[in-house]
């Protein structure tokens, strides 16, 4: 690079896809202070750099991406040997990426990377190593709510920097503001069968979105339900406590199975008459029906809340927040919570405070796969890259 040249403040890393299309167009917004690099997976070790690779956790690098495989190739969790070379590999050439980006971060003139989520592969490495060398964070995921975007410098999902204190959003003195209740309907993966008829629902229910199972918000954020299997499990439990309590009212739970997935749950579809499919039904209208949504920590949770329902979560979510949704650590609080759901009434007031604060101070203006106003919306992406999100606390 030339003295007189622009050095670039932000370094966006992406695969050829349609987040690195994404980057493309805010690095031109930026006009030379940002530039885009495609992701390396396959490289060859920098030997000058192995000190420093030998420095990092290299489990960390590796215990997610193999939880995830785990769940796509069930032989990895039966077969020892098989388990044990293909971690061999992953650890090789994770540790070989790792030497690669520290070279490339040693040379590198940028103050930030730019990545996204940064929790699974093969954003995981260059991501660790960014912090390692010095380099500033900010990661790209999508939106909390519908129709935005999350930019954040110090984590996704449940690692996110929302407070989690309820006293924090009740003293927010920002306007609250009505949000657009209509959710996004999400597309099915290719290898999805074509939409059958939806079903007749039951009176009385309480909606469970099912979660992608590999994804990072169950290998990483979901301590005690292990997957979608375990999820139904904890349902069956429950109605069991349920219906030996002469003081509850019945209702049955009905499963929506995430549209990204490719895989159907088919054994457990006719396996209990009070846990029912829903798979072809409206997820508005699945959630707008129902008496409450129990949810792992899927973002239907925060939608089941702009549309005032009741909620439960079950594992590590940024909306665990006392007096906002019912959190459950284990099987016997999921039973009283469900037992005494119907008693409690949602506090619509702070929800409404919650929501307006997420909307207005920390997420990003319309969804970044679905700009309607692209130039607000990389205006906004400019000024959270210079300026952070950080909530304001009061002295």
């Amino acid at each position: 690079m030339n003295a007189d040249e622009k050095k670039p403040t932000y370094l966006f890393i992406s695969r050829k896809s349609s987040h690195y299309r994404y980057y493309q167009k805010i690095v031109d917004y930026l006009d030379g202070n940002a530039e885009l690099r495609k992701l390396k997976t396959l490289v060859f070790p920098r030997l000058s750099q192995w000190h420093k690779v030998n420095k990092l956790d290299i489990d960390d690098l590796v215990d997610v991406h193999m939880k995830r495989k785990q769940v796509r190739h069930p032989l990895l969790k039966t077969n020892v040997i098989l388990r044990k070379l293909v971690r061999n590999f992953y650890e090789f050439r994770e540790k070989s990426r790792a030497s690669y980006y520290f070279s490339l971060f040693e040379k590198h003139p940028c103050e930030t990377v730019v990545m996204w989520n940064g929790m699974k592969q093969p954003n995981r490495t260059p991501y660790v190593v960014a912090k390692a060398a010095g380099k500033k964070t900010q990661l790209f995921e999508n939106g909390l709510l519908p129709h935005t975007t999350v930019l954040d410098s110090k984590g996704v999902n449940a690692m996110n920097s929302l407070p989690r204190n309820s006293d924090f959003y009740r003293d927010w003195e920002g306007e609250s503001s009505s949000s657009n209740k209509q959710l996004v309907v999400r597309a099915p993966h290719k290898n999805r069968k074509a939409v059958q008829a939806e079903i007749e629902l039951p009176e009385r229910y309480v909606f469970v979105p099912f979660q992608v199972p590999n994804d990072t918000q169950i290998v990483c954020h979901s301590p005690w339900v292990e997957d979608m299997d375990a999820f139904y499990l904890a349902l069956e439990s429950a109605l069991q406590y349920l219906q030996h309590q002469a003081q509850w009212q019945g209702f049955k739970f009905v499963i929506k199975e995430h549209p990204s997935w490719p895989r159907s749950f088919t054994h457990l579809h006719q396996r209990n008459p009070d846990i029912i499919f829903a798979n072809n039904n409206n997820t508005q209208s699945l959630v707008e029906n129902a008496i409450a949504v129990v949810t792992i920590n899927s973002t239907v949770g925060i939608e089941a809340l702009l549309l005032e329902k009741a909620v439960i979560t079950l594992g590590n979510a940024f909306f665990n927040i006392d007096g906002l949704v019912e959190h459950c650590k284990d099987q016997t609080s999921f039973n009283q919570a469900l037992m005494q759901i119907e008693q409690k009434q949602v506090d619509l007031t702070f929800v409404e405070k919650f929501l307006s604060y997420v909307r207005s101070e920390y997420s990003l203006p319309q969804s970044w796969n679905n700009l309607s106003e692209p130039s607000s919306h990389f205006a906004a992406v400019k000024q959270r890259l210079e300026q952070p999100y950080q909530p304001e606390t009061k002295e």
